[in-house]
Formats: C-alpha cells, sequence, structure tokens
C-alpha cells in the first residue's frame, strides 16, 4: 500500500538536496565572514621608552 502511494507522487529528493546544498553554502559563508571578522592581527607589544641622556640616573 505504501509503494503503490509513494510511486505515485514524484518525490523530491532532488529539491530537498539543492536545498541542503544552498543551506550548507550559507553556512559556510556565514562561519568564513564570522572567522574573518573575529580574527584580529596581533599587535605586538609596546616599546619600552628608550633612555634620554637628560634622566637623572
Amino acid at each position: 500500500m505504501t509503494r503503490a502511494k509513494s510511486a505515485s507522487v514524484p518525490s523530491s529528493d532532488g529539491g530537498r538536496r539543492r536545498f541542503l546544498i544552498g543551506v550548507g553554502a550559507a553556512v559556510a559563508t556565514v562561519g568564513a565572514a564570522v572567522f574573518a571578522l573575529t580574527r584580529r592581527p596581533e599587535m605586538p607589544p609596546v616599546a619600552p621608552k628608550p633612555p634620554s641622556l637628560s634622566d637623572p640616573r
């Protein structure tokens, strides 16, 4: 009984597959954007002030 019903109704496997590929591409795009925005180049440490001849010892 189930076979006859599924045979008469066209399957939407192709549509489901395209939908899942689209969702996967959207998730990958959002993930790449978040990764790129949250990654900041690390700033080097601030160098100490060089000694001056007028500084008292």
